[in-house]
């Protein structure tokens, strides 16, 4: 009964019993978005890395293939 008040008033307890604005199931959701958002940045990093290597690549093939025009031309 008193728990049904409070929950209507947006209070929760948790599970140590500590009064909790958010509803449990809403924290550990959070929990688990913010778990999954550093996975992503993570992962995002992890690709700028590989495609910032392919870019120097790519400028090093660009710069030798001008080089190799230069000799061809000159």
């Amino acid at each position: 009964m008193a728990k049904d008040i409070l929950a209507e008033a947006g209070l929760h307890f948790d599970e140590l019993n500590k009064l909790r604005v958010l509803d449990p199931e809403v924290t550990q959701q959070t929990i688990e978005l913010k778990e999954e958002c550093k996975d992503f940045v993570d992962k995002i990093g992890q690709f700028q890395k590989i495609v910032g290597g392919l870019i120097e690549l790519v400028d090093q093939l660009a710069k030798e293939a001008e080089n190799e025009k230069m000799k061809v031309s000159g």
